[in-house]
């Protein structure tokens, strides 16, 4: 028989044991769990082809938020890496927060960082500045002297491919001064700060600045482990004296960049590479040589996906067709460069990066204030303190009541002092941002006209010069360049419509009606036989004045109405009239043709534009139209 005795004690330490044996296995499960969920998302990142699998296995063991925001960030990771961008932008928003909330600094630095060189390769450059921004605020709040620095030189590239060299000249100095000042010097950054500087410098037409830094990152380049991942400067040099028109000097520096790029298969520089040895090579009337680095050029930045590197082949591309004398081919590419360059710049695009830098400074300097304020507000109690420390009971008392009163009235004129700071402050950053777009506006403006149009002008006198050089046995010929010559002067005048309203922020009703006017006297030039009129309506006050985007694109409905209306209308009479309602202005424009059937007649382009301007009205357009019975079009968009 045996007998079991009862004992509290022992009884208690088996339970505490058993407790901590539980606890200490929970730990390890738990442990074992995360360094699966690690190899996983590693495995996935490394993985060639079974990049999903790794993902979705991963995606099981997902047990907290610290790991969902690891599962996301590695997702981002490598759809960045193989520069998927639509996934990249999906998964970026799904890690953002996440890492936000965890206040994971340094993760969520690089996703910035990521996007913004994104957006950048894809001329957005409004969202690729949003973005470094950010970036560029994390680096401040990890006080990390490298990183503002490098995010700063980001900045600066971004103007240079925004061609916005003064600002990219300023960024680059900045950075680079950030750097030097450093207690302990990174010297890659301050390659990367002269880079900005020099770049900007050069295509800002100023190649001694710019071979200036350029040379200071040559000595430089001796501080760095790893030279070959600084090719950059050879070419960059290479690329400034080209301008200089030192061709062979220039060919040495960039087949020195060339073969560093081709060992660490850098496939944006080599874009850059080959534009520029192509761009040698027709300039020494080597035209097959051309050819060929052309070829690789557009290879390598198609691949790149950069637009700022497709864009410049096709315009060397443009000027070496042009240089040979193959006309066509120069066309073809000067249009599809214009296409790319419209497709990047842009009034409301310039306005909107002009407006993020400034709303990014004024941040800045806002929490700087505010840091400061906390300071002085920190000092001062203290003071306060150690003084009331040193009084009795009773001038503690009267001190007390008195400071109170003070401090009162005293917050009451500081509140009433910071409110005005506010207005003042307020005030003046839209009076400079309206001071930086206007100048924007006036130097896209100039550059239109003295560059563009002078080109245009140019090319218009050169083809009424060899169509006259014909012989009369080429008729065909010289027909064709009638045409294009018709074109190219009709594009001049849609260039002076288009400065016209980039010079202006507003657009009255009277300057509206001056220019149809004058649009209508030409189309009555043109053809006697018809009866033009436009109306204003007098309900409509000549106070009225429209934002200049708004007032370009009504001017050109009407002009594109009235154009269909002489080349296919067969009319006698058009009339324009300008009204009103309640709530919208009413464009009506008709013509007593012989209009037309909507089921047997494809909408042109002609009617898609008319469209698609009244879409970016925020209005619409509603065209009527009945065989034998003349054409209505109105457009309605809202005040």
């Amino acid at each position: 028989m045996f007998f079991c005795s009862f004992n509290p004690q022992i009884l208690g330490m088996k339970f505490f044991l058993l407790i901590g044996f539980s606890f200490f296995f929970s730990f390890v499960s738990s442990s074992q769990s995360q360094n699966n969920l690690d190899t996983l998302l590693l495995k996935a990142f490394n993985s060639k082809d079974s990049v999903e699998f790794y993902f979705q296995q991963s995606k099981k063991l997902i047990k907290t938020k610290a790991d969902t925001a690891n599962y996301w960030y590695y997702r981002f990771y490598k759809n960045n890496d193989l520069k998927i961008t639509d996934s990249t932008t999906y998964y970026s928003k799904k890690a953002i927060p996440l890492l936000t909330e965890l206040d994971s600094l340094e993760r969520l630095r690089y996703v910035y960082h990521q996007l913004y060189r994104q957006e950048l390769r894809a001329g957005k450059y409004e969202e690729g500045l949003h973005f470094i921004q950010n970036a560029l605020h994390i680096a401040e709040k990890l006080k990390d002297t490298a990183l503002i620095s490098l995010h700063t030189s980001d900045i600066s590239i971004l103007y240079h491919d925004f061609e916005d060299y003064e600002k990219g000249v300023s960024y680059g100095k900045k950075a680079y001064k950030i750097m030097d000042k450093a207690k302990n010097k990174e010297y890659k950054y301050l390659l990367f700060a002269n880079n900005a500087t020099a770049i900007n410098f050069d295509d800002w037409g100023k190649a001694d600045s710019a071979l200036y830094y350029h040379y200071n990152n040559v000595a430089l380049l001796s501080k760095v482990e790893d030279s070959l991942q600084f090719s950059f400067i050879f070419n960059n040099i290479g690329n400034t004296l080209l301008k200089s028109k030192k061709y062979t000097e220039a060919k040495k520096f960039v087949n020195r960049a060339l073969v560093m790029n081709k060992i660490n298969n850098r496939i944006y520089n080599l874009a850059t590479n080959y534009t520029n040895l192509a761009t040698i090579a027709y300039q020494q009337g080597n035209a097959a040589e051309a050819k060929e680095h052309f070829i690789l050029a557009n290879h390598y930045a198609q691949e790149s996906g950069s637009i700022e590197k497709i864009r410049d082949v096709v315009q060397q591309e443009a000027w070496f067709y042009k240089k040979i004398g193959d006309y066509k081919n120069a066309l073809e590419k000067q249009e599809a460069f214009y296409k790319l360059r419209d497709s990047v710049f842009n009034d409301e695009r310039a306005a909107k990066v002009a407006e993020m830098e400034t709303k990014y400074e004024t941040e800045k300097k806002e929490r700087d204030l505010a840091e400061t304020r906390a300071t002085l507000a920190e000092a001062q109690l203290e003071v306060e303190r150690k003084n009331l420390m040193m009084y009795g009971s009773l001038v503690l008392a009267i001190i007390l009541g008195f400071i109170g009163y003070l401090f009162y009235n005293q917050q009451k004129i500081k509140n009433r002092q910071l409110t005005r700071e506010a207005v003042l402050k307020t005030a003046l950053a839209k009076i400079e941002t309206q001071n930086k777009l206007q100048e924007q506006r006036l130097r896209i403006s100039r550059d239109l006209h003295d560059n563009i149009g002078a080109q245009l002008t140019f090319v218009t006198s050169s083809i009424d010069n060899l169509k006259y050089g014909l012989q009369e046995n080429n008729s065909k010929v010289s027909e064709k360049l009638t045409n294009i010559s018709a074109f190219t002067t009709q594009t001049i005048y849609e260039l002076r419509d288009t400065i016209w309203a980039m010079n202006k922020e507003q657009i009255s009703i009277e300057d509206l009606q001056a220019r149809i006017s004058n649009f209508i006297e030409k189309a009555r030039a043109a053809s006697n036989e018809i009866s033009f009129s436009f109306q204003a309506s007098e309900t409509i006050s000549k106070e009225v004045v429209l934002p200049s985007i708004t007032g370009m694109n009504v001017y050109r409905i009407i002009q594109e109405g009235v154009n269909n209306a002489l080349k296919y209308a067969v009319a006698t009479e058009i009339k324009v009239v300008f009204g009103e309602n309640s709530d919208a202005y009413v464009v009506t424009i008709l013509d007593n043709g012989k209009g037309f059937d909507f089921t047997k007649v494809d909408m042109g382009n002609g009617i898609n534009n008319i469209k698609k301007r009244a879409r970016d009205l925020g209005g619409e357009a509603t065209i009527n139209s009945t065989p034998g019975e003349g054409t209505t079009i109105i457009i309605n968009f809202p005040k």
